[in-house]
């Protein structure tokens, strides 16, 4: 009988070809191999699916390719497939920071104590090369933004079991909203100090042109979610401050650094 995995990797990707190498790669080459990784591919046009072949029987990699109904359907028909005890999302744009990062952090995990690990990533960026992101330990920031980059997070299969898989109705902010009930249903976490991932500037939810989409996806989830009414006045306060930061603000600031 074949053991499970330690870690299971999911991948949704849609055309990625000028980026999907070097995340299989980073993969393929782990000195950590007690691994699965699962890309769920939404029916790409390009060459995706030429690179899928070129690497499917290479490492621990299984892959399914057909129209889906977007990130978060695909996850989650990865999630269907995965054995694995911790489970991460490393995307097509995304990658793993060096060969021996999964073993760093084996020794951190395999005693499977706490409900989620996570850590922190390295973001390209349009303005700067790169940006590190931290996850931020106030938990009760939940409320009001997603506080865990989820390319640095691994969430042990027991979380899922508990609080369900990753919702379809988001097209973008599917991950706050996981994370989110995660924090209501008290998981236990554990917070990681070294980089293990760099999250590439191609990605859905780091354009400045689904901003508007994506502020509304949270500002949904927050409503839905949160049943404590003191938080929730809290939170359309901050709403009053954060939309015109983030759509008017941060923008021009944003211009004038580049020039």
């Amino acid at each position: 009988m074949k053991k499970s995995p330690f870690i299971s990797i999911l991948t949704a990707s849609f055309n990625n070809e000028s980026t999907l190498m070097r995340s299989l790669e980073s993969i393929k080459y782990q000195s950590f191999q007690n691994l699965e990784h699962i890309v769920i591919d939404g029916g790409s046009q390009d060459n995706t699916l030429d690179i899928l072949e070129k690497f499917e029987n290479t490492y621990n990699l299984t892959w399914i390719s057909e129209s889906d109904h977007g990130i978060a359907d695909a996850l989650n028909k990865g999630l269907k497939r995965a054995t694995g005890r911790y489970i991460i999302v490393i995307q097509a744009d995304d990658s793993l920071l060096d060969n021996s990062i999964l073993e760093k952090v084996y020794s951190i995990l395999k005693d499977e104590e706490f409900d989620i690990y996570t850590f922190p990533v390295i973001c390209e960026s349009e303005i700067q090369s790169t940006i590190l992101a931290k996850p931020i330990r106030l938990l009760w920031w939940h409320r009001f933004r997603n506080i865990f980059p989820h390319q640095g997070v691994f969430v042990h299969r027991r979380v899922f079991d508990r609080i369900g898989a990753f919702n379809g109705q988001y097209s973008i902010s599917m991950d706050y909203d996981f994370f989110y009930r995660a924090l209501l249903s008290q998981c236990t976490i554990k917070f990681g100090k070294m980089p293990i991932s760099l999250i590439g500037k191609a990605g859905i939810s780091s354009g400045r042109a689904h901003l508007p989409r994506r502020l509304k996806e949270e500002f949904r989830i927050q409503d839905l979610n949160e049943k404590n009414l003191l938080w929730r006045l809290a939170q359309l306060i901050f709403r009053t401050l954060y939309s015109p930061y983030k759509l008017c603000f941060l923008p021009k600031l944003r211009r004038n650094i580049v020039k």
